[in-house]
């Protein structure tokens, strides 16, 4: 589903206009370490993070046949693969959280500036009109 979602958004990055895929890039690191901030406060006020497993299962799905070597001709039943994520809970020391976060809190600080002047370097090289 995930991968349905940024095919289609796929078209709209391509009419971004040079300026904003420039002020797009700027700011990508500072996005990122923000969510991290994010997420590493939320596993340190619940006590435990978050992990996300990706599983199979088998599935039951229709199959058009062909003349193939199944011997089936027309609809069939097939079995598939699906796969699917699963939330599980994982202990985290507290402590290295905490210092995981001041961390990124500096990194954020670092980038933050970095990303003021690439945002102004972007803002002279494409001017808006």
């Amino acid at each position: 589903m995930r991968r349905l979602a940024l095919l289609l958004l796929l078209p709209l990055a391509a009419c971004a206009t040079p300026r904003e895929r420039c002020d797009r890039a700027a700011t990508e690191d500072l996005r990122v370490v923000g969510a991290l901030i994010v997420e590493t406060e939320q596993n340190i006020a619940r006590g435990y993070a978050i992990q996300q497993e990706v599983r199979e299962r088998p599935r039951l799905t229709y199959c058009w046949g062909g003349r193939g070597g199944d011997g089936h001709f027309g609809y069939a039943f097939c079995n598939d693969t699906e796969t699917y994520t699963v939330d599980r809970p994982v202990a985290i020391d507290l402590d290295e959280e905490r210092a995981k976060l001041a961390t990124l809190k500096r990194k954020y600080a670092e980038l933050k500036k970095r990303s003021a002047l690439d945002l102004a370097a972007c803002a002279v090289n494409y001017p808006e009109t």
